[in-house]
């Protein structure tokens, strides 16, 4: 008797970033594969999903990246956050009202 299985694999990452080099958002795509006896019998894109960026819901990001990778880009998140306050503050005291 024939065997059936259904595989998910990553197929596609999508990251986009502003033009100060900020993530704006990240999508994931999956290939999800149909097997019969082990031989591939139909496979498709999925619909892409959002990935959890920035602590927005969305498929983990741990599936994908390493939890190292994952704190360094909240860390950017934070930083890029903070020069954006300094350069405001900056501003302020150039042209003080």
């Amino acid at each position: 008797m024939a065997t059936f299985s259904e595989t998910k694999t990553p197929y596609e990452f999508l990251i986009r970033w502003d033009n100060n080099g900020v993530i704006q958002g990240a999508h994931i795509a999956f290939l999800e594969t149909v097997l019969k006896d082990e031989q591939v019998i139909t496979q498709t894109q999925s619909s892409v999903e959002s990935v959890e960026i920035a602590g927005q819901l969305g498929f983990p990001l741990s599936d994908v990246l390493s939890q190292i990778q994952i704190d360094a880009l909240k860390q950017v998140d934070v930083l890029n956050l903070e020069i954006e306050v300094l350069k405001s503050e900056i501003e302020i005291l150039k042209n003080p009202a």
